[in-house]
């Protein structure tokens, strides 16, 4: 749809709908982290990212594998580089100087991730690249390769068939994991420009096409556009940050409300919108604390949560209460 100096991406509205209490979990790129948090933030009933960031295809499958087997690790699986401990199936953010603490990290997320992908609605699966570093030694594609010598890796891209075949048996597997599974994908809208401009665009073409070939195939899973999101309806250099290579905090923000209108039920969107209001008067600072205005403000907040909390049962909303409680018995 075109509009005056402006280029609409139009999306249906979707047949599957997110309620405000729905389970959800994210798995993916950077740019899951960014729309997982606000999920997070609204207080859904979320899940992000058991392994850390994940760019490729490959490891997102690896990890959900690993997480419907419920593997716990032990010391055989992490390995230790200048002086940190950490596992090739997982981000850098998992890696620490204690080993038994990165393996206590790497199990309880294992635990509640395995937990949330068997009772879970959704699963959001964003990828970032089609390209994979595979150790030489054993041929495994790595989550990251955590600084270590290049030389120790090969780099390739994935092809369409090797990212079909590999989760055509792999969305059987989770639909038999959890029967009432719905896989949303998305494409990172983050461009990878060690690649060059050309490089990223066969990247992103890739996983493009092996979407929509999944799609396709099962009834289950759907696709979001929020790559197209930010490179063809928003278009401009304002909606990035300073290395013009990451969507902005406005564009995400932007790709949140085009979320909303594409997937939430009414019971999520009313949630959305009370939950706001809820953030917005805890997270407000007055210039004078002790301002019996002030008291009065958090008074009325209070009223209202309350009436929330009745309304939502599902959701913890105690922590807010408890801030704003904070305030008129100071």
């Amino acid at each position: 749809m075109m509009s005056e100096y402006r280029t609409v991406v139009q999306i249906p509205v979707a047949s599957v709908k997110i309620s405000y209490n729905s389970p959800l979990l994210f798995m993916g790129s950077c740019f899951s982290e960014n729309i997982g948090e606000r999920f997070v933030e609204r207080h859904f009933n979320t899940t992000l990212n058991p392994f850390g960031i994940l760019y490729n295809p490959a490891s997102v499958k690896q990890g959900l594998e690993l997480l419907m087997n419920k593997r716990m690790f032990d010391e055989s699986m992490l390995f230790e580089h200048r002086g940190l401990w950490s596992s090739f199936f997982h981000h850098s953010q998992f890696s620490s100087g204690n080993r038994q603490g990165v393996l206590k990290n790497i199990n309880e997320h294992i635990l509640e991730g395995s937990e949330r992908l068997a009772n879970a609605d959704y699963l959001f699966i964003t990828f970032g690249t089609s390209w994979v570093y595979e150790q030489k030694e054993d041929r495994m594609v790595v989550a990251n390769c955590h600084k270590l010598p290049s030389a120790r890796f090969n780099r390739y891209r994935l092809s369409v068939d090797d990212i079909v075949d590999g989760y055509t048996q792999l969305v059987l597997q989770l639909t038999e994991f959890n029967p009432k599974l719905k896989i949303i994908f998305t494409v990172s809208p983050v461009r990878h420009w060690k690649d060059g401009a050309h490089g990223n665009q066969l990247s992103k073409s890739v996983l493009f096409l092996a979407i929509d070939n999944l799609v396709g195939r099962f009834g289950n899973v759907h696709y979001f556009p929020a790559y197209e999101l930010v490179i063809d309806d928003l278009r401009d250099y304002r909606f990035y940050n300073e290395d013009m290579l990451h969507p902005s905090k406005q564009a995400v923000g932007y790709i949140w409300r085009k979320m909303k209108e594409t997937f939430f039920d009414d019971s999520a969107i009313d949630f959305v919108r009370r939950v706001e209001k809820v953030l917005g008067a805890v997270g407000h600072r007055p210039f004078n604390p002790e301002m019996e205005e002030y008291r009065k403000f958090a008074k009325a907040e209070i009223i209202k949560l309350k009436k929330m909390i009745k309304d939502f049962p599902d959701v913890n909303l105690e922590e807010n209460l408890m801030f704003l409680n904070g305030i008129i018995s100071d």
